[in-house]
C-alpha cells in the first residue's frame, strides 16, 4: 500500500481531470493509502480550498475542469493576497512581457493590432481619468500576452492584472500628459511589431516599463 496519500491523491487527480469523473470516495480512498479517513478528508480539504476539486453532497468529489481562465484566476487570487515587494512585480513584469514580444511579432493578427489600436485610442481619449486610463493601460499589456498565441504565459496574466490593480493609487495622481506619453510609445511599440522588429518592440517596451516604473514604486498592500 502507498503510504503518501499527498502523492496519491495527485496521481488519482491526473488520472480522472481529464473527464471530470468522481474521485472515489474517502472509505475507497483511506483503504487504498491505508490511512485513515480523516487524513484523507484532510488531504480532500486542502485539494477543495485550492479550488482542485468540488465537494457537493450526494454527489461526491469531482474535479474541476482546470482551464486557462481558471489557472489565471487561481494565480491571481495568490497573488492578491501575497505580499510581495513591488522591485519582485518589476522584475516579473519586465522579464516575462519583453521575453513574449519575439512570439506577438510572429502571431499578431490584423484583427488583434486593432484591438491594440482602439485600446491605444480609449487611453487618449480618456487620459483626463487616470484610473480609466490605466485600466486601458493594462488592456494593451494583456492583450500583448495574448498575442503571444501561448497559453502558458497567458496563464501569468494574473501576475499583470494584480501588478496594476495594486499600484493604481499612485498613477491616480498622474496628469494628462503621462498618459498621452504612454500612449505614444505604445503605439511606437505596436508600429514595430507590425514591421515584425521584434527586438526594437522589445526595446521600447523596457523603455515604456523604465519610465512608467518610477510612478507606481509604492509597497503592496
Amino acid at each position: 500500500r502507498d503510504r503518501s496519500p499527498s502523492r496519491g491523491l495527485g496521481d488519482v487527480y491526473k488520472r480522472q481531470a481529464r473527464n471530470g469523473e468522481r474521485i472515489d470516495t474517502e472509505t475507497e480512498l483511506a483503504q487504498r493509502f491505508g490511512v485513515t479517513r480523516y487524513r484523507i478528508r484532510k488531504e480532500l480539504d486542502v485539494l477543495t480550498q485550492m479550488g482542485i476539486l468540488v465537494r457537493t453532497p450526494k454527489r461526491g468529489t469531482t474535479v474541476r475542469e482546470v482551464g486557462a481562465n481558471s489557472l489565471r484566476n487561481q494565480i491571481q487570487m495568490r497573488f492578491d493576497i501575497a505580499n510581495f515587494d513591488i522591485q519582485e512585480f518589476i522584475e516579473a513584469r519586465t522579464l516575462v512581457e519583453c521575453s513574449l514580444i519575439p512570439l506577438v511579432s510572429r502571431r499578431i493578427t490584423p484583427a488583434l493590432a486593432s484591438r491594440l489600436e482602439l485600446t491605444l485610442n480609449k487611453i487618449e481619449e480618456h487620459a483626463d481619468e487616470p484610473l480609466v486610463a490605466d485600466k486601458f493601460d493594462r488592456e494593451f499589456h494583456l492583450l500583448l500576452l495574448e498575442g503571444c498565441g501561448n497559453r502558458v504565459l497567458q496563464v501569468f496574466s494574473g501576475m499583470l492584472v494584480t501588478y496594476f490593480e495594486k499600484t493604481s493609487n499612485r498613477v491616480a495622481k498622474m496628469d494628462r500628459e503621462f498618459f498621452l506619453e504612454v500612449a505614444r510609445q505604445e503605439r511606437e511599440i505596436l508600429h514595430a511589431i507590425r514591421l515584425g522588429d521584434a527586438q526594437r518592440a522589445a526595446d521600447l517596451l523596457l523603455s515604456l516599463i523604465h519610465i512608467s516604473e518610477p510612478t507606481r514604486r509604492t509597497p503592496i498592500s
